[in-house]
C-alpha cells in the first residue's frame, strides 16, 4: 500500500496557527520600540513562529512538529510570566500587565498550535484518503489574527514602568469601572439622562455660573467642604464627590511617608525638584478600578528641603479623552481631567522616571514619550486654595479639554494674571517689562539702591534677548540643567560662575528658558551668579532691599564634567546619594525679561525659590508646587 496519503493529523492546523500567532507578534514589535531588549525578543519570536509554521506547513515532518510545539509552548509561557508575576531580567516586562485582546489572542493561538503540534507527534502518521482542508481553520484563524494585529500594532501596552502615568488597560475597563467610593450600581449607572448635566459641552455653557457660585472653592480638611450649589452638578455627582473626599482622607494617612510608599509597591518617578513628588504603583495602573482610595494608582508628596510630606493622591484612569463621559460624568462639573502628553521618561537607575518635555517636534532628547494616554485627577488631603480636585500648577497643570480659563482644577485669579493682587510684601510688586520701569516708594531703599536696581533691569532687557535662542546659547558654552520639567529650564555657563564679571547680560551666569506648549523654549530671565567663594551674608547691596539674593544648598547634581543635570535633592543628612554630588552653593538672583507679579527680581516659587540669608522674610512667596 503507498503511503503517499500518510499525514500527521493537525500539523497543518498547528501551522497555520503559529503563523497566525507570529503575525500579530510581527505587529506588534515596533510600540515595543522604546524597549530595544524586549523589541528584540519580539523580532526573535515572530521570525520562529513564522519559520516553523511554514516549514510545518511545506514539509510536515515530525521535526517540524516538535519546534512547532517547541516554539509556540514557549511563547505561551512567556506570556503566563508576564500576566502574573512579570520578568525581571528583561527591561519593560519587570512588573505583570493585565491580559489584553491582542496579546490574548496571541497565546491563543500560540497555544494551538503547541497543543496541536503535540497532538500529531503522539498520534504519529496516518494515512489520510482525502486531500486536508485548510479552508476553514484558515479563515478562523485570520478571523482572530488580523483584529489583533490591527490593535496590537496600535494600542499603548505597559511595559515596566516608562509610562509610568500613562498606561493602557483593557478597553473594558473604559467603560464599566467602579470607583471604590461607590456601589457597583452607582458606578455603572452613567446612563446618557444622567450625563447630560456633566459632559464637557455642559462645563463650557456654565463656565460664568460656576465662578458665580464660588466653584472652585478652598479646601481645608479639617473644616470640611461644602459641595452644593454648583451648577450642572447632580445629587449623585455630589454624593459620590464627596465619599471620595471622605474616603481619600480616611485611607490615604496609611502612606504618610515615601518609606511606607516604598515598601508598598510604590516608586518615585523622580520630580521632586518640582516641589511635588509623585510615586507611582505599576500594578494599579494596570487594573481595571477607578478612584479607589484604598489603591490610589499615585501618590503625592510635598516637597520641602529634605521634609516630604504626603499632600494627596492622583487617580489615573485607563486610557481614554479626557472628556470622555466615563470621567465626566462622575463628578460633572466639580472635576476637570487632565493628561501629561508632553512627559519623557527614561530608566534612571532601573526605575521609570521623568526626565524632560518633547520638543517642538514631539521629539524627545532623551527618554521616550509615551502619548499621555491616562486622564488623571488629584484629591487633596492638605489644604489648597484651588480646591480638593485642584491640579498642580505650570507644567504639572498638564493638559485638559477645556481651555485653562474654563477648567475647575485651577484658580484662574492666581493663574491668569496679577490684576487687583496685593504684594506679599512692601518690596514687591507686579512687574511688566512693557511700561517704564519704576522702584520707587519702596521703604528702607535708597536712591542710589533704586537707580542701580532699575539700571540693572534696564540693560538686562536690552542685552539679555541675544541670548533667545537656547542654541546660541549652548554654542556659547551654556549646558541645560535638566530641570524644564519644572517650568523653568535653567541653562548655565559653568566657566562664568567663579570669573570676575558679575551681573552682566553679555555674560550672564545662568539663563532661563520656560517650555512651551509646542517644545520650543522661551527666555524668560537672566539668573546671575556670583562665585561660589561668596558667602550669602556677603552679596553686594547695589540694590538693598529690592533684591533678595538665594542660593541652592540642597540639589544633588550628576558627575558629568561638562553638563551636570539635577538629579535629586539632599537627604536628611544633608548630603547626597551616591553617586550623585552636592555643588558649592553660589549665590544668585534673577531678572526678569517678561512680567512678573512679584517684581523684575522675584525667585521661583516652591523648591525653585532656595534658602535666603537667615532672619529675613521670603518675598512675594505663594508657596506653590509646579510638579506633576
Amino acid at each position: 500500500m503507498s503511503n503517499s496519503n500518510e499525514r500527521l493529523p493537525g500539523l497543518a492546523v498547528a501551522a497555520l496557527a503559529s503563523l497566525g500567532a507570529g503575525a500579530v507578534h510581527a505587529a506588534a514589535t515596533g510600540i515595543h520600540a522604546e524597549h530595544p531588549q524586549l523589541a528584540r525578543i519580539f523580532v526573535v519570536v515572530t521570525v520562529l513562529q513564522l519559520g516553523a509554521g511554514l516549514w510545518a506547513l511545506l514539509r510536515p515532518t515530525r521535526a517540524a512538529a516538535v519546534v512547532v510545539a517547541a516554539v509556540n509552548a514557549a511563547a505561551v509561557l512567556g506570556w503566563l510570566a508576564t500576566r502574573l508575576v512579570g520578568i525581571s531580567w528583561i527591561d519593560g516586562l519587570e512588573t505583570r500587565e493585565a491580559a489584553q485582546f491582542a496579546d490574548t489572542v496571541c497565546a491563543g493561538l500560540g497555544a494551538v498550535a503547541a497543543g496541536a503540534a503535540l497532538g500529531a507527534l503522539l498520534v504519529g502518521r496516518r494515512e489520510t484518503p482525502n486531500p486536508v482542508r485548510l479552508a476553514v481553520p484558515a479563515v478562523l484563524i485570520a478571523a482572530l489574527a488580523i483584529p489583533a494585529m490591527w490593535t496590537g500594532g496600535t494600542h499603548a501596552h505597559s511595559h515596566g514602568g516608562d509610562e509610568a502615568a500613562v498606561h493602557s488597560h483593557d478597553e473594558a475597563g473604559a467603560t464599566g469601572e467602579a470607583a471604590g467610593v461607590a456601589t457597583e450600581d452607582t458606578a455603572h449607572a452613567h446612563d446618557e439622562a444622567d450625563t447630560t448635566g456633566a459632559t464637557d459641552t455642559t462645563v463650557h455653557a456654565h463656565d460664568t455660573e460656576l465662578a458665580a457660585a464660588g466653584w472652585p472653592r478652598a479646601w481645608d480638611p479639617a473644616a470640611g467642604i461644602d459641595l452644593s450649589g454648583v451648577p450642572g452638578v447632580t445629587e449623585e455627582q455630589q454624593a459620590r464627590a464627596q465619599q471620595l473626599i471622605d474616603d481619600t482622607l480616611r485611607e490615604l494617612p496609611k502612606w504618610s511617608t515615601p518609606e511606607a510608599a516604598v515598601a508598598d509597591g510604590y516608586a518615585s518617578i523622580g520630580d521632586a525638584g518640582t516641589g511635588s513628588e509623585h510615586f507611582i504603583k505599576q500594578s494599579l495602573i494596570q487594573d481595571d478600578v477607578m478612584l479607589d482610595p484604598t489603591q490610589p494608582e499615585s501618590l503625592v508628596f510635598t516637597v520641602k528641603g529634605s521634609t516630604k510630606t504626603l499632600a494627596g493622591a492622583m487617580f489615573i484612569a485607563s486610557a481614554r479623552p479626557t472628556d470622555d463621559p466615563t470621567l465626566t460624568s462622575w463628578a460633572g462639573p466639580l472635576m476637570t481631567w487632565h493628561n501629561h502628553g508632553n512627559l519623557c521618561w527614561d530608566r534612571v537607575n532601573g526605575v521609570a522616571q521623568v526626565v524632560g518635555l518633547t520638543d517642538g517636534s514631539g521629539k524627545c532628547a532623551r527618554g521616550v514619550n509615551t502619548g499621555g494616554a491616562n486622564p488623571m485627577v488629584h484629591v487633596w488631603i492638605t489644604p489648597h486654595q484651588c480646591g480638593p480636585f485642584a491640579a498642580l500648577e505650570g507644567v504639572g497643570a498638564g493638559q485638559a479639554a477645556v481651555p485653562e480659563d474654563q477648567r475647575v482644577d485651577m484658580c484662574q485669579e492666581h493663574d491668569h494674571g496679577t490684576t487687583g493682587a496685593a504684594p506679599a510684601a512692601a518690596t514687591s510688586r507686579p512687574y511688566d517689562p512693557t511700561q517704564p520701569i519704576d522702584l520707587s516708594g519702596f521703604d528702607g531703599v535708597t536712591p542710589e539702591q533704586q537707580a542701580a536696581a532699575e539700571n540693572l533691569v534696564a540693560v538686562t532687557l536690552v542685552r539679555l534677548p541675544q541670548w533667545s535662542d537656547y542654541r546660541d546659547a549652548e554654542a556659547a558654552g551654556f549646558h541645560s540643567i535638566g530641570d524644564g520639567i519644572t517650568g523653568h529650564e535653567h541653562f548655565i555657563n559653568w566657566d562664568w560662575i567663579n570669573d570676575d564679571i558679575t551681573l552682566d547680560p553679555d555674560h550672564p551666569e545662568s539663563l532661563v528658558y520656560q517650555p512651551q506648549p509646542d517644545g520650543s523654549k522661551k527666555l524668560v530671565s537672566a539668573m546671575y551668579m556670583l562665585p561660589d567663594t561668596v558667602d550669602l551674608a556677603d552679596v553686594p547691596n547695589i540694590g538693598g532691599a529690592l533684591m533678595q539674593w538665594h542660593i541652592h544648598d540642597n540639589l544633588c547634581f550628576t558627575n558629568d564634567p561638562e553638563a551636570p543635570k539635577v538629579a535629586g535633592l539632599v537627604n536628611n543628612k544633608g548630603e547626597c546619594n551616591p553617586p550623585l554630588s552636592k555643588f558649592r552653593p553660589a549665590p544668585m538672583i534673577h531678572v526678569w525679561i517678561t512680567s512678573h507679579k512679584c517684581g523684575p527680581f522675584a525667585a521661583l516659587e516652591g523648591v525653585g525659590a532656595g534658602q535666603i540669608q537667615p532672619g529675613e522674610e521670603r518675598l512675594c512667596d505663594h508657596v506653590h508646587g509646579s510638579g506633576f
